[in-house]
């Protein structure tokens, strides 16, 4: 077990650096070692094994490691899901939106699954089977302020801001600090810039030591162009060591460097971010992108 984990942490840092091959290579020998017995460790290796493919553009090995998860665990909502990106990759999109669809079905109430099966399909140009999700996802119930902030986000999505609006506030109104975010997104692109820079400025204030509270400075530092004031707002967000904005925080950084040029440090930004989040596809594509540039 020691050697298996020293090889998937070894592969961690070579995906960290970039070296994509090597880690393909460890991950390969950590599997190895465990002599055909599937455990949660095996599958973390093997979610790691699949987003390395998907980097060095082995698209058939990608596409059988996500179908060896599913065919071990076939309620692996976020294989579909991966699966389904792949084949979108390729242009496979009736294989694409049956994985999705399956993903869907298994996950139940995960907005953000739909919403990030959208956001895949739109960036490809197949937004009309994108909207598909948005309205399944919103055939959801529920009412609490958390599902009501998922709501509104896909109110956004849909244009509709009047819905947005009153579902966001709704959620504010239940004690979801967050969705005062998404809310003051709402009635910027409604045309209310006077109400959006009301409720950030009284949030922000409000949580200035909190990581969400800086994630929204630094937002709103990136609207106005002062870049390197985003990404120094973002390091200040991380150093809280909060771990429930993290993911969103590391993202937005790997933005705010673009935005700067530093490209270098972009990709070794995303590819840090990849090894947290390997089911993250549109970290995925950025990698790609970003290697073109340094």
């Amino acid at each position: 077990m020691e050697k298996q984990d020293q090889l998937k942490e070894t592969a961690i840092a070579n995906i960290g650096a970039g070296d994509y091959a090597t880690a393909l290579n460890n991950l390969n020998d950590a599997l190895t070692l465990a002599g055909g017995r599937v455990t949660q460790r095996e599958i973390d290796i093997c979610y790691y094994k699949g987003a390395v493919q998907y980097l060095l553009g082995d698209i058939p090995g990608a596409i059988e490691t996500y179908s060896a998860l599913i065919d071990f665990d076939e309620n692996d909502k976020y294989a579909y899901y991966m699966r389904g990106n792949v084949y979108l990759k390729e242009k496979e999109t009736e294989l694409a939106l049956a994985d999705y669809r399956k993903a869907t079905k298994i996950s139940g109430k995960d907005y953000e699954l739909y919403i990030q099966i959208y956001e895949n399909l739109d960036a490809s140009g197949f937004r009309d089977d994108g909207l598909e999700f948005l309205n399944m996802a919103l055939e959801i119930e529920g009412s609490s302020a958390k599902q009501l902030q998922w709501r509104g986000r896909i109110y956004m999505i849909l244009n509709q801001y009047e819905a947005a609006t009153r579902v966001l506030s709704t959620s504010v109104e239940k004690g979801n600090e967050e969705a005062n975010i998404y809310l003051a997104q709402a009635y910027k692109e409604s045309g209310d810039l006077e109400k959006s820079r009301e409720i950030l400025s009284a949030f922000a204030e409000k949580q200035n030591t909190s990581a969400s509270g800086l994630l929204v400075l630094g937002d709103l530092y990136m609207e106005d162009g002062q870049y390197e004031q985003a990404f120094e707002t973002y390091e200040s967000a991380l150093s809280l060591d909060d771990s429930s904005y993290n993911k969103q925080i590391l993202k937005n950084e790997i933005g705010a460097l673009e935005y700067l040029g530093r490209y270098q440090d972009a990709l070794e930004k995303a590819n840090i971010y990849i090894t947290e989040y390997p089911a993250d596809t549109d970290v995925l594509r950025e990698i790609t992108f970003l290697e073109t540039r340094v």
